[in-house]
């Protein structure tokens, strides 16, 4: 079997967005390596300093085995590494593993410990210093100084990139080989009906347990700007709630899930919104509690959730309030999603429930709507009723309706 290599599993093209949004993020520099530590592509955000080293033979050769070096205690502790390098600077490195093999590693850096003595370093060059070159001494002089704890949050923030670089790798992975599969037995009339449910149900599995780049970057880019005020505890609460969405979103998890995990989930997200925007946002959750242990479809109400935030609360220069209700009334069950937004116009809300009960996936923005209804639909058949009502300047309500057994 033909080994893997970095670019087999994230093209060149999204380890630039990657470098590009996380160095901006936190100011740190950031570059993608091979298992052996050498620089893949570009790099995005490096100091002067270290651009210069990496221009010369000597330094590109000393910087990879610094980065070999906290690959290997990474790969053996199994947990990120923070390693000082041979010219004195932070090196984060978090290898990419994937199907039991190291494929390379995401490196941040470029930056000086506030104190001493805290992480493994490799030992200076013994053949040269850096700083008797007065321009590299005067480019030293221009890396930024972080704290501890800055390094400590950009390390947890990179390390939950790599879970998402990994598992939406395995999903791509997952996608051909049923793509393949499917050329296999087309030509077998009597299993066609089987494979086409199969990949459908796979289809909506991969839509619905993917966390967008642009959410992951925005909520980084908020705990580095929390951490540059020092404003720790406050950081501090946000990481938590997104390790707990990541864990949640990636996790290999069946196709159902309790109401309460699902809640639990959407809790976190609204945690993370509502140190983001403050008094623009603010929310209700009630759920009977004979409703909790009840089985709903992975990821079934979230997408709800973060429609009514992104396109409905956040519309209004004032925010809003969303209310979810789970609500268990004689035979049915309801599921409430009601924000007081800025609604839908009756022509646009027409066009996106004939998306939402079409036969395919619509191309943009209706995805998430469309993916919610037809796993209801998949696991409840007939019993279940999706309804929709808006009104422009008002809000949204999203109804679900499930008879019980």
């Amino acid at each position: 079997m033909k080994k893997l290599k970095l670019n087999d599993v994230i093209t060149e093209k999204s380890q630039n967005e990657i470098q590009d949004s996380f160095s901006v993020a936190t100011g740190f520099g950031v570059i993608f390596t091979d298992a052996q530590g050498n620089h893949v592509g570009s790099k995005s955000n490096f100091c002067r300093f270290c651009t210069k080293i990496n221009e010369t033979e000597k330094g590109a050769f000393y910087c990879s085995c610094t980065n070999k070096n906290a690959i290997t205690i990474a790969l053996k502790t199994r947990k990120p590494c923070i390693y000082i390098c041979h010219a004195g600077l932070i090196n984060i490195e978090i290898p990419l593993i994937y199907e039991d093999e190291c494929i390379g590693a995401i490196t941040a850096g470029n930056v000086l410990c506030s104190e001493d003595n805290l992480y493994p370093r490799d030992p200076a060059p013994k053949d040269i210093n850096w700083l008797d070159d007065p321009e590299l001494a005067a480019y030293y002089r221009e890396i930024p100084v972080v704290t501890p704890e800055q390094i400590d949050g950009t390390t947890a923030a990179l390390s939950n990139i790599t879970n998402y670089i990994i598992q939406t790798a395995a999903y791509a992975q997952v996608q051909k080989q049923l793509a393949k599969r499917s050329e296999e037995l087309l030509d077998m009339e009597i299993r066609r009906s089987r494979l086409e449910k199969q990949l459908k149900l796979a289809q909506l599995d991969a839509l619905q347990k993917q966390v967008t780049p642009h959410f992951i970057f925005n909520v980084i880019n908020s705990i580095s700007r929390l951490m540059s005020l020092e404003e720790y505890d406050t950081a501090k609460e946000m990481l938590d709630s997104f390790a707990r969405m990541m864990r949640y979103s990636l996790a290999n998890i069946k196709s159902y899930v309790t109401v309460r995990q699902e809640l639990d989930y959407i809790e976190s997200y609204l945690a993370i919104q509502k140190i983001r925007f403050g008094s623009r946002i603010d929310y209700t959750i009630h759920c009977a509690k004979e409703l909790e242990g009840m089985f709903i479809p992975f990821f079934s109400i979230q997408p709800l959730v973060e429609n009514a935030i992104e396109h409905g609360i956040l519309g209004r220069p004032c925010g809003g309030k969303l209310i979810l209700q789970c609500l268990s009334l004689e035979e049915y069950v309801y599921i409430r999603i009601k924000d007081n937004g800025i609604g839908i116009p009756s022509k646009r809300l027409a066009k996106l429930c004939a998306d939402m009960k079409g036969s395919e996936p619509p191309e943009a923005q209706h995805v998430g709507l469309y993916n919610c209804y037809h796993r209801f639909h998949m696991s409840f058949k007939k019993r279940v009723s999706f309804n929709i009502k808006s009104q422009p300047g008002k809000g949204t309500v999203i109804t679900i309706k499930i008879q019980k057994e």
